[in-house]
């Protein structure tokens, strides 16, 4: 945990070193192109085929329609363009760039590969297609289900992980250096988070802490009460209460920022989202061990 921190707080005096502007763009895309699916590569043949493995899955799509849910309820007064930025950073979280290290660090390694289901299959996903629906309905833009189609099948982590499911079969001399790619995860991914994070409170300050209030405490402690009363306890649905509990994604308020959904807001609600979580998330897998 004090590496991630050491990490994030390195990052975040980056943004004041005379770098390039589009540092943290070349992060994002060396994780994304490389880090990423040699992590996938290297955890997601390790899935053992169960009925257990459905619960990373189903859960982050389910809480998506509470997310929404929950929105309008918590949120109908507000301007347009606020719900809007709701609707993203609420039900999209920062699974991969900020969940990975986290999951690691408060878990171990080998919760990464129910990490990867939740993030794959639910938070992509979700991203990729509930993600471009809201910005298009928005935005008064048109909806292209062509675009979605080929962000999916052209994301490079995914395409590991479905050859991942189906052939399961990576040649053994490569693997020490899929290893060493995939050791470069956390430290590129958390720097890249410190470089983009935003800390300048918004002026909306009721709105922002009942978002957080929402995202980090509310939205987490429903999921552990679904899990209380099914009984789910084994490491499979700690991973996802984790997942669950992580910060607003930072895509989402990107996405949100450039289609004028509130910007300022949204960027604050990742920047402190991520710091806080740092706290919420390892409290959450304590309270899942003193449950169970």
């Amino acid at each position: 945990m004090y590496f991630i921190i050491l990490l994030l707080s390195f990052g975040y005096i980056l943004q004041y070193a005379k770098l390039p502007q589009k540092m943290p763009h070349i992060l994002n895309k060396i994780v994304i192109y490389v880090s990423f699916p040699a992590a996938v590569l290297l955890y997601a043949p390790k899935i053992e085929f169960s009925q257990s493995i459905l619960l990373p899955i189903i859960t982050p799509w389910i809480l998506l329609l509470v997310s929404i849910i929950s929105v309008f309820i918590f949120f109908n007064n507000t301007n347009t363009n606020t719900k809007a930025a709701m609707l993203l950073l609420i039900p999209l979280g920062n699974t991969s760039f900020l969940g990975f290290p986290l999951i690691e660090s408060v878990l171990s390694k080998d919760a990464l590969q129910y990490a990867i289901l939740y993030d794959q299959f639910g938070s992509f996903l979700m991203l990729s297609i509930y993600g471009t629906i809201v910005v298009s309905l928005y935005s008064h833009g048109k909806l292209n289900p062509a675009d979605i189609v080929k962000k999916i099948a052209l994301f490079p982590p995914f395409i590991v992980l479905i050859y991942s499911i189906l052939v399961g079969y990576t040649p053994e001399i490569i693997m020490p250096l899929v290893k060493m790619l995939a050791s470069t995860l956390t430290p590129l991914a958390i720097i890249s988070v410190g470089m983009t994070m935003k800390l300048r409170i918004s002026e909306d300050r009721a709105i922002f802490a009942k978002a957080l209030l929402l995202k980090l405490l509310i939205l987490p402690i429903l999921v552990l009460s679904v899990f209380i009363y099914f009984d789910f306890n084994d490491l499979t649905a700690k991973t996802t209460l984790l997942e669950s509990a992580m910060p607003s994604m930072i895509t989402a308020g990107i996405l949100a920022a450039n289609a004028g959904f509130a910007p300022r807001l949204s960027s604050t609600l990742v920047g402190y989202g991520i710091i806080l979580s740092l706290v919420t998330v390892p409290l959450f897998g304590k309270l899942f061990d003193f449950i169970f």
